[in-house]
């Protein structure tokens, strides 16, 4: 250690000015402060923003709709990813190379494509396999029929945060890898819009084509999704908490 460096816990050298505090990060904290309160100010009174329209679509009919949608959408895609994660998990451990193979193949391809490409090719399956047999005589489903823009979405969701849990459970607290794996699943649940479903984002933009308030029910969305996420977090980290106590309980 020297005298123009310092040290954090991991290990990672900074130099010494990055780690006092004193009058710059009392400076550095007033100009951010300034400046925040400068941006929300113009944005309250930024006419483009309409507040009024914003506060006059959060609680609409639609946009709860689509806000119960979402939630739906993410506890099942989750509850599906995690068990095929905990699979994969199993199957990368269990010693069979055939098992542990599979697994690596199947987090590889659907942790390495991205989502929003996994979704498009999930709802035009049927261009591919028109009828699906399983293999088994007389067995015949139109698959056009059967993949729903809504099961489309489920699938391809579920497989891809499948893979995520996979990479993300293994060698870690497992509360937290739950926790990261919910917020992502949420996070996720926007891009299913593009399947043409009435999600919270996918009624905010069939809502934007009928009455042209693109930022304000933008903004609509990104309350929406702030709450849901920060509700989401506040749960996992009051299991936590809970987790916590109980273990102090049992000493």
């Amino acid at each position: 250690m020297t005298e123009t460096a310092a040290a954090d816990r991991a290990g990672r050298a900074y130099p010494v000015w990055l780690t006092r505090r004193g009058l710059l990060d009392w400076l550095v904290a007033g100009l951010l402060g300034l400046l925040l309160l400068r941006f929300l100010w113009s944005l309250l009174r930024n006419e483009n923003l309409l507040p009024g329209a914003v506060v006059g679509y959060l609680l609409h009919p639609d946009v709860l709709a689509g806000v119960w949608l979402t939630i739906r959408l993410t506890v099942l895609v989750f509850a599906v990813a995690w068990a095929i994660g905990i699979v994969a998990i199993w199957m990368e451990r269990s010693g069979n190379p055939v098992l542990g193979g599979i697994a690596a193949a199947y987090v590889w391809v659907f942790g390495s494509i991205p989502v929003l490409v996994q979704l498009l090719l999930w709802s035009n399956i049927a261009l591919i396999f028109p009828d699906i047999t399983f293999g088994i005589p007389g067995v015949h489903i139109d698959a056009v029929r059967l993949v729903t823009p809504v099961y489309a979405a489920i699938t391809g969701l579920a497989l891809a945060m499948g893979a995520y849990a996979a990479k993300a459970a293994p060698g870690g607290d497992r509360l937290t890898a739950l926790g990261d794996l919910l917020v992502t699943t949420l996070q996720m649940t926007s891009l299913v819009s593009v399947l043409s479903i009435t999600d919270l984002l996918g009624v905010v933009q069939a809502l934007e084509e009928r009455n042209h308030l693109i930022i304000p029910l933008l903004v609509v969305a990104a309350i929406w999704y702030l709450v849901l996420v920060t509700t989401a977090r506040g749960a996992i980290r009051l299991a936590r908490l809970s987790r916590v106590k109980g273990q102090a309980r049992r000493r």
